[in-house]
C-alpha cells in the first residue's frame, strides 16, 4: 500500500501559509533527501516497490499521457519515512539514458550533480497514509528542456 493524495497540487511558495513550519524546511530541501533524513534518523534503505515503463499522465509536466519510466519507491530507517514517485518520459531518457532504469539507485545522485538539470517549480498536496495525513511534495525539474517529476511524501510530521 503506498499512501494517496487527498487535495490537489497548490504550486509552493515562500507565502504559502498552509504548511506547518516544521514541514517547510523539508518542502524547500535542495539537496539529497537521503543525507538529510540519514542525520535525522541514522541509516536509511531504499526498497524499490516498482518500476517500469509505461503510459503516465502528469499535467504538471505535459497536457498528454506520456511514455516512460515510473519508479515508486520507499525510504525507511526503522520504519518507512518517505514514499517517492518520479517520473522520465522517454524525451527525459534520450537525454540521459540512465533515467530508463535507475534500480535501486539513489535518484540524488543525478539531481544534485548533473549541470544539465534544474528544479523549475514545487507543488504541495496532502497525502493520507495509514490512516494518518502527511505533506506531499512534487518537483518539476528540466534537463536541457524536457520536464520530469519527483513526488516525495515525508511520512513524518515534525
Amino acid at each position: 500500500m503506498t499512501p494517496k493524495r487527498q487535495t490537489n497540487w497548490q504550486l509552493y511558495t515562500n507565502d504559502n501559509n498552509v504548511l506547518s513550519s516544521s514541514m517547510i524546511s523539508w518542502v524547500q530541501e535542495d539537496e539529497s533527501l537521503i543525507k538529510r533524513l540519514s542525520k535525522k534518523y541514522g541509516s536509511i534503505t531504499l526498497e524499490v516497490l516498482s518500476e517500469k515503463i509505461c503510459m503516465h499522465s502528469d499535467k504538471e509536466i505535459s497536457k498528454l499521457q506520456l511514455e516512460g519510466n515510473l519508479r515508486k519507491i520507499f525510504l525507511s530507517a526503522d520504519r518507512k519515512v518517505v514514499f517517492a514517485e518520479s517520473f522520465f518520459s522517454e524525451y527525459v531518457i534520450k537525454k540521459f539514458t540512465k533515467f530508463s532504469a535507475l534500480g535501486s539507485e539513489a535518484l540524488g545522485k543525478y539531481l544534485f550533480s548533473l549541470k544539465e538539470i534544474a528544479k523549475i517549480r514545487t507543488f504541495i498536496s496532502k497525502y493520507e497514509y495509514e490512516n494518518k495525513v502527511y505533506t506531499g511534495r512534487k518537483c518539476i525539474y528540466s534537463i536541457s528542456g524536457e520536464l520530469f517529476s519527483v513526488i516525495e511524501v515525508f511520512l513524518f510530521n515534525e
